[in-house]
């Protein structure tokens, strides 16, 4: 639009060269963005105020402002002109009431313009104000079309990881794409003690860690205010970071990130070169910050449950799996590298006699302390794990026996001194260690076999509190009673209940049982937060409850604005799927206490029930609720296994609610952009929305799935998008149009596939709209195809748009009748349009 503008002045005027420059009052700046001929070098913006003729006509002292000799001269060397001109006119552009743009005529010989000349140079401006506006409101609508496609993309992307460093990085790249920004980070901290960057875009490597002070550039005054916030004067904030690590900022926006209830970082967005920032800037990185908290929140709970699959509830020690897998590991790396590995099992003198004198709460604090002593004994590198019951294990990395020795030694101390000021420690005893190291060819169950021999003969063959190598064992030792190996699972004969069961093996089970669970748990998140769909989560949720997490009854329930709860998913064996939809006040059930506590809440006698609060941010949204018929099945274990997974399935919905209202304002954006098209053309904007829906009802009756119809709808509603390069005297014309202006009005549906074609999330969209006006018979534009070669979604938007200007005013004829203009679609069938699209528009029309 703008390129013809300015080529069209240029030789209505007979001027050298002729520019159109865009208009920042509020900076002072005008910047050309379209010459003819082209400017030759780079021109950058100009400051109008330092040239009269812009500075007049700009701020609206005169109606337009015209320069001579050296001050034109002046003005079109620095516009970026290979040979400055000797005369310049100047005429402003408005758009709601304010300069927005100046075209500027420019002639290589000092002359006057004429009366004449600036009246026509006026009324040009003027008829290019509507049309410049028409475009510039099309061009924001797309590309704010554009953003929220990138923000729906962007939502995908961060869902494919439940690695939290990768989803930081993510964060980053994808603010910065959506933004067009230079650089973005994101920052660790509430801004108490200042932020942390914890993962870039654009930056050096090295700026991962800088820590910056509390306040400190637009990143920690948003953590400090917990609000959004924009600069265009970056170089003014207080306290701005290390230029060596941030480079030159000019612009920056910023936003805080929160999940389960607190604030967590900032994440920034900020450009290197001017680029001015808005308050729409800042709401599309808002809109992006939802889903890269909620994308944090899962990273955070997976990391969070995978943790919990790997760790001993009670100590804080690693579990008897994670030590297995553990040790696996490292005897595997002891193959390939050579290196040595010694495993130390430490075992309780005299426990037992502790939770007979003392009770069992206080064995599970003399565990609690043994388990944080040998952690703090050991090198930051070695693993502690809790072997079972009051034994435990430690792997000593990369050390052979003798060094292993000292360092089991102190692990010993340090649990005596750990026990010092506690009650009952004279009964508890000390602790016994048993040493083997590593050689090639040994097995994880052979290494732990020979370091429970030589603990087994420090306890029995020597006074307890010794540390014992296998290696100093004698070659006779026997075990006067043998233990189970440990990877044997002791199990009575059929006909010998006499014979005791190992006493860890219950523990060992109700652990295997924990790990599979949180396994399950954390596969049922990864899958959550790949979904869109509100009902397909809580349908998947609670069947993969049931079946995975080997609850019986498991329900959600959406509490509604009245009080009342609605069952929104199910899942009851062996009934599978139980029925939903019933709605019921709260008060009086569990579910109603949990929803009213705001807490997880169990039943103290009968069939067991747990129910857990649903959040969605800090929005209460409903419960989880789970049913066994056995009394006192649920623990404490239960209770927070559901509260993860509660909080796994209340993420998934928020993040699926934001991509629901992303896609809502995607499509208000789209009817926006063609209703600006339909005033314009003069066309009822009414029946436009008619067509839309008129499409959507006939591509379902032709089989067209959900993903189809969206891309069917996004097409009917642009499908007129590229009419906005059509001059309004074409698109009014009551004559018959001629050659080259039918010619006009063809291109339009090949311009508007060129408009929309930088929307990614339109890709699909684009052939229906190119080919909306070929016809059955071959005898259509744009590329003249034919019957089935016409995509579908394209023949059904012509049928529909075709009886809608039927039965609309248009200027070179009044409107039909409807059944005129039904009669007319089916006299058209088989030549223009497609038979089967005409039988189901007029079975549609016909109504039921």
């Amino acid at each position: 639009m703008s390129a013809r503008l300015v080529s069209e002045a240029r030789e209505l005027f007979g001027v050298t060269r002729a520019l159109l420059l865009s208009v920042d009052q509020d900076r002072g700046l005008a910047r050309p963005i379209a010459a003819s001929p082209g400017v030759k070098s780079d021109a950058d913006s100009v400051h109008f105020t330092r040239f009269d003729v812009l500075s007049r006509v700009v701020t609206g002292d005169v109606r337009h402002g015209a320069a001579r000799g050296a001050e034109a001269e002046r003005l079109d060397r620095e516009l970026g002109s290979g040979s400055p001109a000797r005369a310049v006119l100047a005429t402003p552009l408005r758009a709601s009431g304010q300069v927005a743009y100046v075209l500027v005529l420019c002639d290589g010989h000092e002359r006057d313009f004429g009366p004449g000349e600036i009246d026509v140079a006026t009324t040009l401006a003027a008829a290019a104000s509507a049309s410049l506006a028409q475009a510039s409101l099309a061009e924001a609508q797309a590309g704010r079309g554009s953003q929220q496609a990138a923000l729906a993309r962007a939502a995908k992307s961060l869902s494919e990881s439940l690695d939290l460093k990768r989803v930081l990085v993510r964060i980053c790249r994808e603010a910065a794409s959506i933004l067009d920004g230079d650089r973005a980070a994101v920052y660790r901290g509430d801004g108490t003690d200042g932020i942390t960057v914890e993962a870039t875009h654009g930056m050096p490597p090295e700026a991962i860690g800088y820590r910056m002070a509390p306040g400190s550039g637009l990143a920690g005054k948003v953590a400090e205010l917990d609000e959004p916030l924009l600069t265009n004067d970056y170089e003014g904030l207080a306290h701005p970071p290390d230029a060596n690590l941030f480079g030159t900022v000019r612009s920056c926006i910023a936003v805080p990130m929160h999940w389960d209830g607190g604030l967590r970082g900032v994440l920034a967005v900020d450009y290197e070169t001017d680029h001015k920032v808005t308050a729409d800037h800042l709401g599309v990185l808002e809109a992006f910050g939802e889903l890269a908290a909620a994308a944090c929140r899962n990273a955070s709970a997976h990391a969070g449950l995978a943790q919990a699959a790997r760790t001993d509830g009670l100590t804080g020690c690693l579990n008897h799996a994670a030590m297995h897998d553990a040790l696996q590991r490292e005897i595997e790396r002891c193959e390939r590298t050579g290196h040595r590995l010694s495993l130390v099992l430490v075992d309780m003198d005299d426990f037992k006699q502790v939770n007979e004198e003392h009770g069992h709460l206080m064995g599970d604090e003399v565990l609690r302390r043994v388990g944080r002593a040998l952690r703090q004994a050991v090198r930051p590198y070695d693993l502690v794990a809790r072997y079972g019951g009051d034994e435990f294990a430690i792997v000593a990395v990369e050390s052979g026996e003798s060094a292993t020795t000292e360092l089991a030694s102190r692990a010993l101390s340090e649990v005596a001194r750990s026990l010092e000021d506690l009650e009952g420690a004279a009964v508890a005893g000390g602790a016994s260690a048993g040493i083997a190291e590593w050689s090639s060819g040994d097995t994880t169950i052979g290494l732990i076999e020979l370091a429970d021999r030589a603990l087994l003969y420090g306890k029995q063959e020597q006074e307890a509190g010794n540390v014992v190598t296998a290696s100093g064992l004698p070659e006779d030792y026997r075990p006067r009673v043998a233990r189970p190996k440990a990877n044997e699972t002791p199990v009575p004969e059929p006909d010998s209940d006499a014979l005791p069961a190992w006493p860890g093996l219950e523990r060992d089970e109700r652990l295997t049982r924990r790990a599979r669970q949180l396994a399950v748990a954390n596969l049922l998140g990864t899958r959550l937060v790949g979904m869109t769909d509100r009902e397909e989560i809580v349908r998947l949720a609670v069947a993969e409850m049931g079946r995975g997490l080997e609850f019986p009854r498991c329900d959600i329930v959406r509490l509604g604005d009245d009080g009342r709860v609605t069952l929104a998913a199910s899942h009851d064996e062996p009934f599978a799927c139980a029925a939903t939809g019933w709605s019921r006040p709260a008060e009086s059930s569990l579910v109603g206490r949990c929803l009213r506590d705001r807490r997880s809440v169990a039943t103290a006698e009968g069939s067991a029930e747990l129910a857990t609060p649903l959040w969605i941010g800090e929005q209460l949204w409903g419960a989880l609720a789970v049913r066994d018929p056995r009394p006192g099945a649920f623990d404490e274990d239960d209770e927070r296994l559901l509260e993860a997974v509660a909080g796994q399935i209340g993420s998934a919905l928020g993040a699926a609610m934001l991509y629901e209202r992303l896609e809502q304002a995607y499509f208000g954006t789209a009817e926006a952009v063609a209703d600006a098209v339909e005033a314009q053309d003069s066309y009822d904007p009414g029946h436009s929305r008619a067509v839309v829906d008129w499409a959507q009802e006939v591509g379902s009756r032709h089989g067209l799935d959900e993903h189809e119809l969206r891309m069917l709808r996004f097409a009917t509603i642009f499908r007129d998008i590229g009419k906005i390069n059509v001059p309004d005297r074409i698109l009014k014309k009551r004559e018959p149009l001629t050659p080259l202006e039918r010619r006009a009005i063809e291109r339009h549906t090949v311009e508007g596939e060129q408009i929309l074609s930088r929307v990614e999330l339109l890709e699909e969209a684009l052939p229906l709209l190119r080919h909306e006006h070929e016809r059955w018979d071959g005898r259509g534009y744009p590329d003249g195809l034919r019957g089935e070669d016409i995509p579908l979604g394209s023949r059904i938007i012509l049928a529909c748009d075709a009886y809608s200007a039927m039965i609309s005013d248009r200027p070179y004829r009044p409107a039909m009748t409807r059944d005129e203009a039904g009669a007319e679609l089916a006299a058209g069938a088989g030549k223009q349009f497609d038979e089967r699209v005409v039988a189901a528009l007029l079975e549609l029309l016909e109504g039921p």
